[in-house]
């Protein structure tokens, strides 16, 4: 009798502790985990970085920054957060940013896009603002085929894509619309 007794209190304890837990685990909140999709072909990522690249004599050439860059081994590719580019050329600085950047090491190319500003320093300053522009360091040439927005103190220029050769100073806008302001300088 004293066993079955036992027996039967061990059951019941068994049965006390597994409704205990299937409760708690009820009661527990559970772990929100993200539904982030992991690239396997990232080799490495950097953060907080800041890139700069010399001319021949050794002086600086261009600069840009960003909060995180995300390189893709198959289609040899980094992608680019938030980029911020700076051109160092001896009569003009230029500065241009960016949502989102590509940066195509083959080629040695830089796409920007959404939201792309660039902005000319020094004298006769502009702003010209567009979706998407690419920068070729080799060839020293910045250029837009999407439609672009130039703000000066003297114009407004709208036009449907633009070739800056920062060697030669000389800048090409594509099928033009302009306002010329009278009187500032």
């Amino acid at each position: 009798m004293k066993s079955r007794i036992l027996i039967f209190v061990l059951v019941l304890g068994i049965v006390a502790i597994a409704t205990g837990w299937v409760y708690e685990s009820r009661l527990a909140p559970r772990a929100e985990t993200a539904d982030l999709q992991i690239p396997d072909n990232i080799d490495y990522f950097l953060t907080n970085l800041n890139y700069r690249a010399v001319n021949e004599s050794g002086q600086l050439d261009y600069e840009f920054s960003s909060p995180r860059l995300e390189h893709y081994t198959l289609e040899d590719v980094s992608l680019i957060e938030t980029p911020l580019l700076s051109i160092y050329r001896a009569a003009d600085r230029w500065r241009v940013n960016a949502q989102r950047g590509e940066l195509q090491q083959r080629g040695n190319l830089l796409w920007l896009r959404q939201q792309v500003v660039m902005q000319k320093l020094g004298a006769d300053p502009f702003e010209l603002q567009t979706e998407s522009m690419r920068f070729e360091p080799d060839k020293d040439l910045v250029s837009s085929e999407t439609d672009v927005l130039m703000l000066s103190k003297q114009a407004r220029i709208e036009a449907e894509g633009a070739v800056f050769d920062l060697a030669a100073g000389i800048y090409r806008l594509n099928k033009t619309r302009a306002v010329y302001y009278r009187g500032n300088s």
